[in-house]
């Protein structure tokens, strides 16, 4: 059985490296294409040494029939927007590969353990949705990180109107000296008004590239301000306030929950660390639970409840502001 495991890692890692190496042609070619636009734009204003993106990138798959066939499936295109905004520079293709690989390995480890079919499926679902946890996590991430960087943001661009600067001149200001990632994302926004599109039409697209309720609010009152009026530089000054402020209270909460959380999280983690800790003292009296067909059963329903616990504990502790 350890053969045949062997013998299947190795061929799944050879439909890997030949499909790896059938991509990578494509990928240098868009590699030289990116250069030559840099290299274009490198004496345009306000390009200078900047990596600027010109073209929308709906590629799905390096391989012409595969990225066919995922343009058709509306859920590939969703796909597509989270991995542009964890900022992972992979096609939806070789994410749904590796997520398959990973399923696939982990359900053939799980065949090494045990021969109940239900276990296996269990362990490969897991594995497979890893790779998918991981650009949640990352996209997650950088939303946070944008989020923390919006009100100095917005007061840089606040500043800059109140000295006399244009509102697009304040978003290159947010893209040259703010960090990542809002300065890519203000620079992308600069440079799509830049090229044509108006204020409203690159503002709307920045709320689609980061769907975030602070910079929704933020973007409605520069829209509303342009058609009605007033003074910008103080709307977007409160605007800044108002998050500071969310921010505030979202700490204050996080501090008075800290025992109730932890609490939380040690009533998940019970149940499996009596588990091991009596397979450890006492393997005769848990080998049942282990090794018979009906202690399976028990042990997908253990996970099922517990699994749906830990949910509805952090559904609990997640308090909307």
């Amino acid at each position: 059985m350890v053969i045949s495991f062997l013998v299947f890692v190795f061929a799944l890692f050879l439909v890997l490296g030949a499909y790896l190496l059938a991509t990578h042609g494509t990928e240098q070619k868009r590699v030289r294409l990116q250069k030559r636009l840099s290299e274009a734009l490198m004496h345009s204003a306000h390009t200078e040494d900047i990596d600027v993106v010109l073209a929308r990138n709906e590629l799905m798959s390096e391989i012409p029939w595969m990225n066919q066939m995922l343009i058709n499936i509306q859920a590939t295109f969703h796909l597509k927007r989270m991995l542009d905004q964890a900022d992972l520079h992979i096609t939806p293709s070789r994410l749904l590969m590796f997520s398959f690989m990973a399923g696939m390995l982990g359900g053939l480890a799980a065949s090494v353990l045990t021969v109940f079919i239900p276990i296996m499926i269990l362990v490969g679902l897991v594995c497979a949705s890893i790779p998918l946890v991981h650009v949640w996590y990352k996209r997650k991430k950088r939303f946070d990180a944008f989020l923390e960087q919006l009100p100095e943001a917005l007061d840089l661009v606040s500043r800059a109107l109140s000295a006399g600067h244009a509102f697009s001149e304040a978003l290159h200001m947010v893209s040259c000296e703010m960090p990542e990632p809002i300065a890519t994302e203000f620079r992308k926004t600069y440079e799509e008004q830049n090229l044509g599109l108006s204020i409203k039409l690159a503002l709307e697209n920045l709320t689609q590239r980061m769907p975030l309720l602070d910079l929704k609010m933020c973007v409605t009152a520069v829209l509303i301000q342009r058609e009605t009026g007033g003074n910008l530089a103080e709307i977007l000054e409160k605007v800044a306030y108002t998050i500071r402020e969310r921010f505030r209270i979202m700490g204050d909460l996080k501090t008075l929950t800290t025992s109730s959380r932890m609490s939380a999280w040690l009533l998940c983690g019970l149940p499996i660390v009596v588990a091991l800790a009596v397979t450890f003292l006492n393997p005769d009296y848990m080998s049942v639970l282990w090794k018979d067909p009906r202690g399976h059963y028990l042990i997908a329903l253990a996970l099922v409840m517990q699994i749906t616990g830990m949910l509805v504990v952090r559904k609990i502790l997640k308090i909307q502001i």
